[in-house]
């Protein structure tokens, strides 16, 4: 899989699977004045910083 940034990954440009079937999606949420993105199964609903550690 090649280097792609973690703002990259919250488009379509990638589907990535999750160790439980589920589709990962990356999200953002706008706290103490900051953008936090974050990683989310769809199917189980467990979030992480990366998608790598859903994998």
């Amino acid at each position: 899989m090649a280097a792609v940034s973690k703002n990259a990954r919250r488009g379509d440009a990638q589907d990535l699977l999750s160790r439980w079937g589920g589709k990962i999606i990356m999200k953002s949420v706008f706290e103490k004045g900051k953008i936090r993105h974050y990683a989310v199964c769809e199917k189980t609903g467990n979030q992480s910083r990366r998608p790598k550690d859903l994998m």
